[in-house]
């Protein structure tokens, strides 16, 4: 773990990206000074009862929330130029899950869908970007009280601000290694000795920290907005209780979910709990059930609300960031055929016939009952209305022609000088595009990038609907909260009927419960993290991955003919993330997670 240099004039160089962001959109609050003389007084001023560059401070830490969309190449894409960050082999987590893949056959992604990630090749290493804002939460706590506040609700709200950001940031932690230290409200010299003897706390104890420190927080924050107050509020995104319940959720969630709440007993403490107990799933369900009975969020009617309207009845937790807005994501995911303005698309990311597959029909029957009307031959048709929401595909209509993926088409010439990006799977991601079927041009959206971070959804209430469905059925069976849970996301859907059969066992509610997760919220990264908290990457994941080969004849028929794309390496170390070797050699007591 790094840590800081020295007391006040010098900074921890992992929070030099902090002040990069206060210079950039605030510099007229730092004008005065220049960097490298900011010291804690000045941040923390004795004679300032505004106390603005506190405020900054505690802004700055939301700026290290991490974004989605496109920010995988290959590894972990914080930091960044805004060159790179347009380059076609930037996408989403889920191309490292079971849903999709890179389009671009040469990106850096594959060698982590081929190879994996170990302790000299990370993969999405959070473990630096965690602890600075950890570290710049407990400076906060440490010194805020310097300032004579004239305004006691900052005094109040901002200091619970950095105590629920810092639990949030361990939250990313867990979930990545397992247990991690935990340094409570220190802030280490660079010749502490304990600074190099950390060692790593269990999993049950960082869990129990987290949602105390939540605990702690919750009554003591900005008071939530009725959704007109939060499309005009200027502190929209900031902390408040709603926020920190749904966090509280997702935590108890994952402490409940089977790789760390094992049947068996693990190997190593940290990696999870000693044994088994039914009451996580009780304590995860309560949890998600307190968001549910504030009465403040519900589902949008309209999906694509979603990504046209940042302050929405839906969105909960949400990484702010530049509000302008544009239609830059839509170049990003739409075919390569489609040259509106005379600039090519990329259509970036290739979703995986399984994922297709996982759509049901829009009676709401999976596509392999018998009964459900599923035609092979005209495969998209009569679908759950998400699927077209979600997924480009052939013969689908975007921007005022049918999609062409078929062999030799618009969106698939099998030609590099036409398309030097092309589909692996027979498809294109169409999730966070505007509903552009009849329009000229791409709609614009607040999902952009252009160099900057774009804002990102974190939690939405249907992924609190989910969880506490999930949960409850866990702990307890399918009563009729859990089936009314997934029935106002399926009716939202547009399923006919959206209501599930009768009689459902504990078993095919759990898969019910989590391909409801895998569409409805696919693209939002939580894919990727669900089949590892449910220990089933390596049979969904470590195995082949398909997509579709469409013909047309010369009558114009098309045939569908499933091919094999890849089979991605996932051994069970990969269920948690490696410890960069950097930390390891820095601090021998950091023990490595296992089988790396």
């Amino acid at each position: 773990m790094h840590c800081c240099m020295k007391k006040n004039s010098t900074w921890l160089y992992f929070l030099l990206p902090v002040f990069f962001f206060t210079v950039t959109s605030c510099k007229k609050a730092f004008e005065d000074k220049p960097l490298q003389f900011l010291t804690l007084d000045y941040i923390f001023d004795k004679n300032d009862p505004t106390g603005d560059q506190a405020n900054i401070w505690v802004g700055n830490l939301y700026q290290k929330i991490p974004t989605g969309y496109n920010r995988m190449l290959g590894g972990s894409s914080w930091g960044l130029s805004s060159s790179q960050r347009t380059n076609v082999g930037l996408v989403p987590l889920e191309c490292f899950s079971d849903d999709a893949v890179p389009s671009a056959a040469g990106s850096d992604g594959w060698n982590i869908i081929r190879g994996g990630y170990s302790p000299i090749s990370t993969f999405d290493d959070n473990w630096g970007n965690c602890y600075s804002v950890i570290r710049a939460a407990n400076i906060f706590l440490n010194n805020y009280l310097q300032v004579p506040w004239a305004d006691s609700s900052r005094k109040v709200w901002l200091p619970n601000e950095a105590r629920a950001l810092r639990a949030y940031f361990y939250y990313e932690l867990i979930r990545r290694y397992g247990g991690v230290p935990l340094v409570g409200d220190r802030v280490f010299d660079a010749d502490d000795p304990a600074l190099l003897s950390l060692k790593r706390n269990s999993f049950e104890e960082c869990v129990n920290y987290i949602v105390s420190e939540l605990d702690k927080a919750k009554d003591s924050l900005r008071p939530d907005a009725s959704l007109a107050g939060r499309t005009t509020d200027a502190n929209f995104g900031r902390m408040r209780k709603s926020i920190v319940l749904a966090i509280k959720a997702k935590v108890l969630l994952l402490a409940a979910s089977p790789l760390f709440n094992p049947s068996s007993t693990p190997g190593k403490l940290y990696t999870g709990y000693p044994s088994y107990s039914a009451e996580r799933w009780k304590a995860a369900a309560d949890a998600a059930k307190a968001v549910m009975d504030l009465g403040i969020y519900d589902l949008e009617p309209n999906r694509y609300t979603l990504v046209l309207q940042r302050a929405n009845k839906e969105h909960i937790f949400f990484r702010m960031s530049d509000p302008r807005n544009d239609n830059i994501y839509g170049y990003y995911m739409s075919p390569p055929g489609y040259k509106p303005a005379n600039r090519n698309s990329d259509g970036r990311v290739s979703p995986t016939q399984e994922f297709v597959d996982a759509f049901p029909m829009k009676n709401g029957k999976p596509i392999t009952d018998p009964t459900s009307g599923y035609d092979p031959s005209n495969p998209y048709a009569g679908r759950d209305p998400r699927l077209e929401q979600t997924v480009f595909y052939n013969g689908a209509k975007w921007l005022q022609r049918p999609i062409e993926i078929f062999e030799g088409g618009k969106d698939k010439p099998n030609d590099a000088t036409i398309a030097p990006v092309q589909t692996q799977t027979g498809y294109y991601a169409k999730k966070f595009c505007g509903n552009d079927s009849s329009n000229a041009n791409y709609s614009t959206t607040f999902i952009r990038d252009g160099g900057f971070i774009p804002p990102w959804c974190i939690i939405r209430y249907a992924d609190i609907l989910l969880m506490y469905a999930e949960a409850k059925n866990e702990f307890s069976g399918p009563d009729a909260s859990v089936y009314a849970a997934i029935e106002k996301i399926r009716q939202r859907g547009g399923l006919t009927p959206y209501t599930l059969p009768s009689g459902l066992s504990q078993s095919q509610m759990r898969d019910l419960v989590r391909n409801e997760r895998r569409i409805e919220l696919a693209f939002e990264e939580q894919r990727f993290w669900d089949i590892r908290r449910w220990k089933i990457a390596k049979s969904v994941y470590g195995t082949a991955l398909h997509g579709v080969t469409i013909n047309r004849n010369s009558s114009g028929g098309l045939s569908y003919s499933p091919k094999a794309v890849t089979t991605p390496y996932f051994t069970d170390a990969m269920y948690l993330f490696p410890i960069a070797v950097k930390e390891t050699q820095v601090n021998p007591g950091m023990e490595q997670n296992p089988g790396y």
